[in-house]
Order: structure tokens, then sequence, then C-alpha cells
């Protein structure tokens, strides 16, 4: 059996070097992952950051805003600064299909980030049906999907569903972003877990992870994680 795997393994190397998968962001070969390396080793990791939102800080543990209003959310981890060719990245995985990159992500962030303690479930942000229909797939999910089988914990789509048919967030301020989001998601189930991690792609101004912490403490979920790919800064 190890010598099968070993052949196999030797078998799917030759494959790439013979059919190499041009990177998403520089069109060079790449025999492993959605991205050259040398385009993941550009990427902007977050290295420093707020324990409650994720943004970047130079120094300390809390930013000003999560001192003078704390989030829902006990604590929140992100991988890359939301800059750079990472929208592009972000861009490819949302709208195109590419989801490959939902797997580079998730390995690339259990490797930055020192996950202690694990929580019993992880709950991807959901779309509201008519998006899901149109875009055919959710890209948190595939993400959540990726981190749950790396982990070993159990991933959970269905206990959070979308209610409200939410505009587009893209083009509303962070006081219109989370007016938009007010009473978006139902928690559905009776099995209520103590320690959850809300997974989405990108974080911007937190509306949207706040929206569901808030209906997961209601629910009566103890301690909320929130893990995105991708944190933006530009509304601070």
């Amino acid at each position: 059996m190890a010598n099968l795997l070993s052949l196999t393994q030797q078998f799917r190397q030759l494959y790439r070097k013979v059919f190499p998968i041009p990177c998403l962001l520089c069109g060079l070969p790449t025999e492993e992952h959605a991205l050259c390396q040398g385009c993941i080793n550009e990427l902007p990791l977050i290295k420093q950051h707020c324990l409650r939102c994720a943004i970047p800080l130079a120094s300390g543990h809390i930013c000003g805003q999560c001192l003078k209003k704390p989030p829902v959310q006990d604590i929140s981890l992100s991988l890359y600064r939301y800059e750079q060719t990472v929208p592009r990245m972000m861009s490819a995985l949302k709208y195109h299909r590419q989801v490959q990159i939902a797997d580079l992500c998730a390995r690339e962030f259990i490797k930055q980030h020192s996950l202690n303690s694990l929580p019993e479930v992880l709950i991807p942000i959901p779309l509201h049906t008519s998006r899901l229909r149109q875009r055919g797939y959710n890209q948190s999910l595939l993400f959540a999907e990726k981190l749950a089988a790396l982990l070993n914990i159990s991933c959970q789509p269905n206990l959070l569903k979308r209610i409200k048919k939410t505009a587009n967030q893209t083009q509303l301020n962070a006081k219109q972003r989370h007016k938009n989001m007010r009473h978006a998601f139902q928690y559905l189930s009776e099995f209520v877990p103590e320690h959850v991690a809300i997974i989405d792609d990108v974080m911007t101004s937190g509306a949207t992870t706040h929206e569901a912490a808030r209906e997961l403490k209601r629910a009566g979920v103890k301690i909320i994680e929130v893990w995105t790919i991708a944190r933006a800064i530009s509304h601070y």
C-alpha cells in the first residue's frame, strides 16, 4: 500500500510538471496550488492585529474602536490585508469559480494562526437562496469545509439561515452596511454549541459577522470567533 501511495504521488508530480497549472495572479506555471509560491509569498499577511476585530495593529492587542464599543464576537482572526493582489484573488474565488483558492487559504490560515482552543463547530455565513441560485456556490462554505477537514471540526452550514435578501454591500458605507444586515439571519436548530467560529471570506465593516454573531448569542452560544480570509481596513 505504501508503495502504491508513493507511486501515485510520483505520478501526480510528473503530471503537474508536464501539464502545469497557471498561477491565477501572474500566469506563471504552478505545480501545487492555485497560486505560484512567489505570489503566495507576496500576499500581505496580517501579523499583528486587534484580537476582537482583526484590524492590523502596529502595537497593542485591542484597537481603540473595540475598546470604545466591543464587537459581539470574542475573537477575530484574518489571514490577509484586503489590498495589493488579494482583491483579485478573492474575486476569482467569489465570482469566477476558482474554488481551489479556498483550499490554499485554509492551509495558509492554519499555518499563520496558533489555534489552541478550537471551536466545536464552524458556521459559514450563508447566502440568501436567490443569490445562491445565481452564483451556484457559497465561497464561505467552501473555505469552512476546507478548514473543518484540516482541523477535524464539524462544519454546520444549516444552523444559520439568511432570511433577508440584503442589498449588495459594496457601495454602502459602514452605517448603511449595518442597517442593511439588521435581522438578516435566523438560528434554526435546538442544538446550541458553546463555542463556534463564524467563517466568511472578507470582513470590511464587520456588519455581516456582527449580525450573525448577535443571532448566535441570542440562541445561546457563549464563545464566538470570526475567521476570515481577508480584512479590509478602508472604513477606518
